[in-house]
């Protein structure tokens, strides 16, 4: 195991860090290569992102300025993996802690709210060179807000980009989650049209570059994205990926399932996959 690995691993010990260990690695080791200087990240969870890339910086003696973004709670229309710690205030919390823990509490603008809140906020950088995408999928929205501020060959790492659908909630309200079949659409159309390129694939994370951003047409784009998710009026789904949206939950909601459930469960997720 790697000085990076342990040091990865130790910082993101006690963190509910959502990513494969492999991501972490890469931002750690993009930030530490490239050096930007200025980040913005759109979907903080719990902090795991976002320490990785401080300590990157850190790791090469690089100052850097971490702008990160997240509500840290559900709405009416969408779920939150954060839910489950609590409101927005008992998240923050938790987050904040977690970067002082890490040591790079310094190098962290933490923004508590959506997207479009923050881009109007004083705290927007001037410029930016690196853009991390790990929110509610709507990868469109952010580049629009963001776009004109990535420098050329900015770096922009987009998350979930490859998936079927799933069934996520809030509370006793069930939704189809479609995030990562919109946000695979969406890159593959802002691929097409030149906007974006995809340099690596770690997982379902893609590390890509902006194509001379300051060229974008926010119009053009904005149509670009309409067609993507026009394209999900049907989405392909195979027999095993029904069973884990529809027939798992259904299982385990019911008040029968809910009596069997903690027999089936284990044989189920060996067949089905834990997801």
């Amino acid at each position: 195991m790697s000085d990076i690995n342990r040091d990865l691993i130790a910082a993101l010990e006690g963190v509910d860090a959502l990513l494969p260990l492999g991501v972490y690695e890469t931002l750690f080791n993009v930030v530490a290569t490239e050096k930007p200087e200025r980040i913005v990240e759109i979907g903080t969870a719990h902090g795991g992102g976002t320490i990785a890339m401080a300590l990157g910086a850190k790791s090469v003696g690089h100052a850097c300025a971490i702008n990160t973004v997240d509500k840290l709670e559900a709405t009416s229309d969408i779920p939150s993996s954060r839910a489950k710690w609590g409101d927005a205030n008992d998240n923050e919390a938790i987050v904040r802690e977690n970067f002082e823990a890490a040591g790079v509490a310094d190098m962290i603008h933490f923004f508590v709210g959506r997207s479009d809140e923050f881009a109007a906020t004083k705290a927007l950088p001037q410029a930016i060179d690196m853009l991390v995408l790990d929110a509610d999928g709507r990868i469109d929205r952010d580049l629009l807000l963001f776009g004109h501020l990535l420098k050329d060959n900015a770096i922009v790492v987009i998350d979930d980009i490859s998936g079927g659908a799933k069934l996520a909630g809030v509370g006793e309200q069930k939704f189809i989650d479609l995030k990562h079949v919109v946000s695979e659409k969406l890159l593959k159309a802002f691929i097409d049209n030149g906007y974006l390129r995809e340099e690596r694939r770690v997982g379902i994370t893609a590390f890509c570059r902006a194509v001379e951003p300051q060229n974008w047409e926010p119009a053009k784009l904005a149509n670009i994205a309409l067609s993507a998710y026009r394209d999900v009026v049907f989405v392909t789904i195979d027999n095993k990926d029904i069973w884990k949206i529809f027939g798992r939950s259904a299982l385990k909601n019911s008040p029968l399932g809910r009596l069997l459930w903690p027999v089936f469960k284990w044989p189920i997720r060996m067949v089905l996959g834990n997801r």
